[in-house]
């Protein structure tokens, strides 16, 4: 993965305190673009809905920790 960013769906109507709504957008080695949405139920400590993959979801983590959203990241 490359150029590797994340932002947040804060308008999303969802409430804040219970869950984050992020999007993703990447570039693949071989040049080709991925963007998606991915899901955080802060209560049960994990991404919801579809399976990702799991450099994805560490660095999303780290993310989450480093915008303050999350307490220490989880596993």
């Amino acid at each position: 993965m490359r150029n590797l960013s994340f932002g947040f769906f804060d308008d999303s109507g969802l409430p804040r305190d219970s869950r984050v709504l992020m999007f993703y957008s990447f570039e693949t080695e071989d040049h080709l673009g991925r963007s998606g949405i991915l899901h955080y139920h802060l209560a049960e400590g994990r991404f919801v809905g579809p399976r990702h993959d799991r450099e994805l979801t560490a660095a999303a983590l780290d993310f989450l920790t480093r915008a303050g959203r999350l307490a220490s990241a989880a596993s």
